[in-house]
């Protein structure tokens, strides 16, 4: 009877485990920001290079502050570009399939180890095994992120309510 009640514990301990988004464990990649100073007029600069080093060129480049797109630029032929008007704070850059984390810091307040500029290294040919679920599951994949409690209820139940029917009890004669 105690081996039943330990199997039923590690059992849903083991299903409250795989509930958990990974990202509660684990570091996302670009989590922590890389510093970058602005220039004059709140201007940050930058270029998108591939994995080889060389320009990208006419790629759409995204800043983004809070989910908020703040500005919308594009690289030049050498794959640099610029933008005004920012303040200093944590931004994201999405570029030729990079998506970074920055804080960008007024001018003449980034630490020593700020750099001048952004390098957006392209990912165009990576392809991650992670969102964006088709049709169906997308839907359902959404209302169990957004329901966790409710979620994690209806598994727990699930089996629990199987544990507490099955009768191991010995037959009486």
């Amino acid at each position: 009877m105690k081996s039943k009640s330990w199997n039923a514990v590690l059992t849903a301990l083991s299903c409250v485990g795989m509930l958990v988004p990974q990202a509660a464990f684990a570091a996302q990649a670009g989590a922590n920001p890389s510093d970058v100073a602005l220039h004059k007029n709140g201007v940050v600069v930058g270029q998108i290079v591939d994995a080889q080093g060389a320009a990208v060129a006419m790629t759409p480049v995204t800043i983004s502050s809070a989910g908020k797109e703040v500005a919308r630029t594009q690289s030049d032929s050498t794959g640099k570009f610029s933008a005004s008007g920012l303040n200093g704070g944590v931004y994201q850059v999405a570029a030729a399939g990079h998506l970074g984390n920055y804080r960008l810091w007024a001018p003449h307040t980034a630490p020593p180890a700020a750099q001048q500029g952004l390098l957006v290294v392209s990912q165009d040919n990576v392809v991650r095994g992670q969102g964006h679920a088709q049709g169906h599951f997308q839907h359902i994949a959404s209302w169990i992120s957004d329901h966790p409690i409710l979620t994690a209820g209806i598994v727990g139940a699930a089996i629990a309510i199987p544990i507490a029917i099955d009768d191991d009890s010995p037959a009486t004669p």
